[in-house]
């Protein structure tokens, strides 16, 4: 009796510290762990189990520490004697052990975190769930930290949370190129957080920014001098210059990671464009003012004399390293005729200025003084011919008169032969080639040439762009039609705040490069990546579907029919802004996609093309967007499976978090007779519905069932 006394006394005092007396059997004990045979006191032991993150301790036979997160299992006892170094507390005995909580509520650190740098603004991070859980792991959370950068101003942290204890795997976007983070990890519980288990890398490095055009400074019969300017970069260390000469009529590929050959594989390979110097960033101050074409060799790389016409144009390429990696950044190319002949003027000496005006201004009135004389003879004549007209204007009038229209002997029925490349200049921006900068690599093969990314300069200010290269010369006359009539559909679709555009075209001697906006984002991607912990605001998720419905309606107004709408033909801007893309020529952008998972069923045998048709994938892609990405009627494999289940009736499922008056307007978007669906004027009304925080993924994404 007077042990329970006691031990009442001893909870009441240390409040939830110790827990209890519990039978302990010496072939198992309560607490599973043995940390230490020789423990002097409780407080001893409790420090122990917690720097290993453990909820309890226990003592056993006075001395034995043992550590765990349960116990109780084999039930209550009385036989706890307090302790020989302090009375106050209890050690446990011989079958018995002594229970106090450590205080530690969440469970241990995650481990074996790994980093794997992906592009230069992501990690993909893996991790082990922690080995002692304490309780059932609810989400991790991982944080990144800049502790080393190139970037010019001072960065956030970067947060992420992972929902689920089974996740051990997430991308964590929005980081800086060229920049070190220290990435921390906890777990949680319904109880607490974790310690944060650390791990650091290095994101890959970025091109470094955009060089300006080098200067021409004057030019000889093989050289030109020109003035460099120091480049710059927040994305990695600039580590190294390159200058570069491109030969007229030549659009060279740049990108960050073209490098251009020497002067002599360039000329063996028939390339227009080639690396005629490279120095360190730490000798710029000896070549900012360089001479091109002077023979040397510099870096490696023969300086070649230069041909005196037609005149070359020069580049400055800012080269970055850094872990392996190398990045380059191309700056514009000299309009080297103009610009010389300009700069040539402009340091012409003062006497031949003054010669030049003063023989411009006797030419001016030596001009003057022949309009006069003119003037006056022509006066003269006038009187004179007055005199003479009636007797010329009886002989003249003797016989009938007829009247010839010169363009009498051009029948009627004849058309005049359309330019349609010359209609296509008057309607859309014709790019200066030295404004155009295209990647070597190709994203995709088009039906008219292959596609590259790229950017373009206008206004003072360099975009992003995709670039469809036709060898139009060589193009059959049947495909050299079809190519003008998509080309045509986008420049009828015009300009519209939720279309991706046509920017414009260039031509030179024997390619037309057509030019077509490229958001910086796909939905597709955007909703797939949310699966792995990034944010996608749900809330943005209808107004999106009102702005595509915007689009659409007015693509209908100019009677184009999209026929590849799907998740991966919208761009998204980095305010949310949706773009869609994929219509005329612009389809070839677009991924290789199987659509008759979006295809209405009207269409499945006819390959019929009407507006119902683009509702019916309307409303595909709205479940797209609520299941996160997730594959249309992924449990089938087969097109012809899809076509006879849509055939027979079958949709697509409402998911858990969506609400039914939202899911009624992608059913009778599915509705079997066109005329009953709903047209684009009204499904731009769809942002006046509301929708549910989306809490399960439950549709899973199957690529192979979507692309080819």
């Amino acid at each position: 009796m007077a042990t329970i006394i006691l031990l009442l006394s001893v909870t009441l005092v240390y409040g939830q510290e110790y827990e209890g007396c519990f039978k302990s059997p010496a072939v198992d004990p309560d607490l599973s762990s043995l940390i230490s045979s020789r423990i002097a006191a409780p407080t001893e032991c409790i420090e122990q189990c917690h720097s290993f993150d453990y909820m309890f301790a226990g003592l056993q036979n006075g001395q034995r520490c043992y550590c765990g997160s349960k116990f109780g299992k084999n039930g209550l006892s009385n036989s706890c004697i307090p302790c020989i170094a302090d009375a106050f507390k209890f050690c446990g005995g011989q079958e018995a052990m002594s229970i106090y909580s450590t205080g530690q509520k969440g469970p241990s650190r995650p481990r074996a975190i790994q980093i794997i740098p992906q592009k230069d603004d992501s990690f993909l991070i893996t991790w082990q769930p922690p080995d002692i859980s304490n309780g059932n792991i609810t989400s991790y959370t991982l944080t990144a930290i800049a502790i080393e950068t190139h970037s010019y101003n001072i960065l956030s942290p970067i947060e992420s949370q992972v929902q689920g204890a089974t996740s051990n795997s997430t991308i964590l976007r929005g980081l800086q190129p060229g920049t070190k983070y220290n990435v921390s990890i906890s777990a949680s519980n319904s109880q607490g957080i974790s310690k944060p288990a650390y791990a650091t890398e290095w994101t890959s490095i970025g091109p470094p920014d955009k060089p300006d055009t080098p200067e021409i400074l004057n030019k000889n019969k093989t050289t030109t001098t020109v003035m460099l300017s120091e480049g710059s970069s927040e994305n990695g260390p600039v580590s190294a210059y390159q200058v570069v000469v491109v030969q007229p009529g030549t659009i060279p590929p740049v990108g960050s990671d073209v490098m251009y050959l020497n002067y002599e594989k360039s000329f063996q390979e028939g390339l227009g464009y080639y690396i005629t110097a490279e120095f360190d960033a730490s000798d710029f101050h000896n070549y900012k003012k360089f001479v091109v074409g002077d023979g040397r060799l510099i870096g490696g790389y023969y300086n070649a004399p230069l041909k005196t016409e037609p005149m070359p144009q020069i580049g400055l390429v800012v080269i970055s390293r850094a872990q392996g990696e190398v990045q380059y950044s191309y700056s514009n190319f000299t309009n080297s005729i103009q610009q010389f002949q300009q700069d040539e003027f402009h340091q012409m000496d003062s006497v031949v200025v003054i010669i030049l005006r003063i023989g411009i201004i006797l030419l001016g009135s030596l001009l003057i003084i022949s309009i006069l004389i003119f003037y006056l003879v022509r006066r003269r004549h006038e009187k004179a011919h007055i005199i003479k007209l009636p007797e010329q204007q009886e002989l003249t009038l003797q016989g009938p008169l007829h009247e010839v229209d010169n363009m009498g002997y051009i029948p009627e029925d004849v058309p005049e032969r359309v330019n349609h490349y010359q209609e296509l200049k008057n309607k859309v921006w014709s790019i200066p080639q030295n404004n155009l900068s295209i990647d070597n690599a190709a994203l995709r093969r088009g039906r008219f040439g292959t596609v590259h990314s790229g950017t373009v300069q206008k206004d003072d200010k360099t975009f992003s762009v995709v670039v469809h290269t036709i060898a139009d010369r060589s193009l059959k006359p049947s495909d050299k039609q079809a190519m003008l009539r998509e080309l045509d559909v986008c420049i009828k679709a015009s300009t519209m705040k939720y279309l991706a555009g046509l920017v414009g075209t260039c031509e030179t001697s024997d390619t037309l490069y057509v030019v077509l906006e490229m958001p910086p984002q796909i939905l597709k991607h955007l909703l797939l990546a949310a699966r792995s912990g990034t944010i996608f605001p749900v809330d943005q998720m209808l107004p999106i579907g009102s702005s595509i419905a915007s689009a659409l309606q007015h693509l209908e107004n100019y009677k184009i029919v999209h026929t590849h709408l799907c998740a991966r033909s919208i761009g998204i801007t980095n305010d949310w802004i949706p773009k869609v893309m994929g219509h005329g020529i612009a389809k070839y952008v677009l991924e290789d996609v199987k659509y008759a998972r979006w295809r209405a069923t009207e269409c499945f045998t006819s390959k019929k093309k009407h507006q119902p048709g683009v509702v019916w994938a309307f409303g595909v892609l709205l479940w797209e967007m609520l299941s996160m990405g997730g594959t249309p009627y992924s449990n089938l494999q087969f097109d012809s499976e899809v076509e006879e289940a849509v055939e027979q009736g079958i949709r697509l499922p409402q998911l858990p978090d969506m609400p039914d008056p939202l899911y009624e307007v992608m059913l009778s978007c599915w509705q079997v007779d066109p005329e009953e669906r709903p047209t684009f004027d009204e499904l731009v009304r769809l942002n006046t519905l509301s929708i549910c925080p989306i809490t399960a993924f439950t549709e899973p994404y199957i690529p192979e069932l979507e692309l080819n």
